[in-house]
């Protein structure tokens, strides 16, 4: 009887130890499902960082070429205002007579130094007449009829037209060749 017991008691032992054993396979998934759960959370938070740092470069990159630009252009005011001067200059410089001829040797010197401030910065004239007509560079405020020019062609420069680096700073504006039917 004694083995009997013996036999109970190690089945019921046994019966224990199974269940002690569901439940820590129980626990087991649980956690392997804490731990899928914790690794696609840091995934997720891995990828939004990547995502993040590339943004970063790219608004650093963009602050970068804004500061460029601004360095580049930032003037562009102060040389617009400044070009309606040396447009001033050279009206003075066509309508002078002999008797000024000291005081335009003074303003010509003035307005070569200017424009030399201007080239400093980025600012040259365009050099237009002659070439094809270009609406990006320039204004046609007149048309001509010229047999000995193609038609298209700027013929006449009435304000000249400046560049601020690669930029148009001011349109030049212009006279521009026509074919004689074109003439109204």
């Amino acid at each position: 009887m004694q083995e009997k017991e013996n036999q109970e008691e190690l089945l019921h032992q046994v019966e224990e130890v199974r269940e002690e054993l569901r439940e820590e396979e129980k626990k087991i998934r649980e956690l392997e499902e804490k731990v899928s759960k914790l690794e696609q959370i840091a995934r997720v938070a891995n990828q939004r960082y990547v995502d993040l740092q590339r943004e970063l470069e790219l608004f650093k990159e963009r602050y970068r070429r804004d500061l460029e630009e601004q360095r580049k252009y930032g003037y562009e005011k102060l040389a617009l205002d400044l070009l309606e001067i040396v447009d001033n200059f050279e009206r003075a410089f066509a309508s002078a007579s002999e008797e000024l001829s000291a005081y335009m040797t003074g303003f010509q010197l003035i307005y070569r130094e200017l424009k030399r401030v201007l080239e400093k910065y980025g600012i040259r004239e365009m050099e237009l007449e002659g070439k094809e007509f270009d609406p990006y560079l320039a204004e046609a405020v007149e048309k001509d009829y010229n047999p000995d020019v193609p038609p298209n062609t700027i013929v006449k420069v009435i304000r000249k037209g400046y560049m601020i680096h690669d930029r148009v700073l001011r349109p030049a504006k212009v006279t521009v060749s026509v074919q004689e039917e074109e003439i109204t």
